[in-house]
This record gives structure tokens, C-alpha cells and sequence, in this order.
């Protein structure tokens, strides 16, 4: 809701869509990107190519962008346009990604960087597809196994956390009813009726 650029929405869908790291959203060309086929080449760390399938969602709002006419689309422009002339023929800053990242999280009101929103790929892609930890490994581009693990048990930690949802105070010691302190009726009546 915060994009008011086309640019502002495919640098952040890009990192929710794909979950790749900032450095491989700077360097991502319309030239990586076959919708035809349905994937993207992404150059990651260690000079890694990681060809990654473009979901359908994302895959619309690519074609969209392209149909405005409004992001320029030739084979060597960045998929996430830059904001200003490039004075040099070398591949941008990755930080321009982060500076982008965390100005539209400042318009929502919220902290995020490219990480997070790595990560959160991460965990939506194991709720979506537990046990597939595997295949995750290979779309986040890990070497071992064990690194791809951090986000399991980040999934886990907040699955566990949710219990506390349960959590009542309401009958304790074989109490039906818990009496408001003085000037918290409101609040208790609210809670109550809420429960």
C-alpha cells in the first residue's frame, strides 16, 4: 500500500516473492527475467546463479509493470529501476536496495530491511510447504543445510509462542469470576466480553 512507484513495488516484491539476498535484487536485470519460461536468474553470493520459478502472483505483476510502459524493460535495465543516473558501467550498490527497503517501511510505520523480508519468504515458504527444507535450501542459495535450519526453528519458535494465546487467569485457585482493581471496570468488562 505504501508503493508509489513501480519500482518501490518490484524491489518489494521481489524480496517477498523470491526471498533472495539485497545484493541479487541489485544486480537483477530484465534480461534474468523469462516469463515464458517462469523462472528468474538471480546472481547471488559467491558468484552463485540460482535459477528460482516465479510465482503466478508475481508473475502478473511483472507483466503489469511491463504493460504501463512506465519501467523501462530493455535487456541491461535493473528490474528495480534506478532512482537516479548511474555515473559509472559497473553494477550498482546493493545498498540502494536497503535504502529503499527501509524508506517505505518508514512510510508504513513499520522496521524491515531486506533480511527481514528474506526471512519472512523463508518461514511462509515452510508454512506453505513443511518438510521442504531441502528445496528451501536451494531457493535461499545455502551451502549447508544447517543455515537453512535457522529458519525451521524460527517457524517453530513462533508456533510455540502462540500458546500463549490460551493463557487464562480467570479461573484460578476454582474462582469463577476475578474482580476488577478500582478503576479498571471498563477494561476488565472489555476483556470479559471479549473472552
Amino acid at each position: 500500500d505504501v508503493c508509489g512507484t513501480w519500482g518501490e513495488l518490484l524491489c518489494i516484491s521481489t524480496l517477498a516473492y523470491l526471498g533472495p539476498r539485497r545484493g541479487a535484487v541489485a544486480k537483477l536485470r530484465w534480461r534474468d527475467v523469462d516469463l515464458e519460461r517462469g523462472r528468474i536468474r538471480f546472481k547471488e553470493k559467491g558468484g552463485k546463479t540460482i535459477y528460482k520459478p516465479i510465482p503466478d502472483e508475481f508473475a502478473q505483476l511483472l507483466r503489469a509493470a511491463v504493460a504501463t510502459g512506465e519501467v523501462e524493460t530493455g535487456p541491461t535495465d535493473y528490474v528495480v529501476p534506478m532512482q537516479r543516473k548511474q555515473k559509472h558501467t559497473r553494477d550498482r550498490d546493493d545498498r540502494v536496495i536497503s535504502r529503499l527497503v527501509k524508506k517505505l517501511g518508514a512510510r508504513a510505520g513499520v522496521e524491515v530491511t531486506p533480511h527481514s523480508l528474506r526471512a519472512a519468504f523463508a518461514v511462509q515458504f515452510l508454512e506453505t510447504h513443511p518438510g521442504e527444507l531441502e528445496a528451501l535450501q536451494r531457493l535461499m542459495g545455502h551451502s549447508k543445510i544447517e543455515t537453512t535450519q535457522i529458519y525451521l526453528r524460527r517457524l517453530d519458535t513462533e508456533r510455540q509462542m502462540e500458546t500463549v494465546k490460551d493463557l487464562t487467569w480467570g479461573n484460578r485457585f476454582g474462582a469463577t469470576a476475578v474482580e476488577a482493581p478500582s478503576g479498571f471496570e471498563p477494561l476488565y468488562e472489555a476483556l470479559q466480553a471479549s473472552a
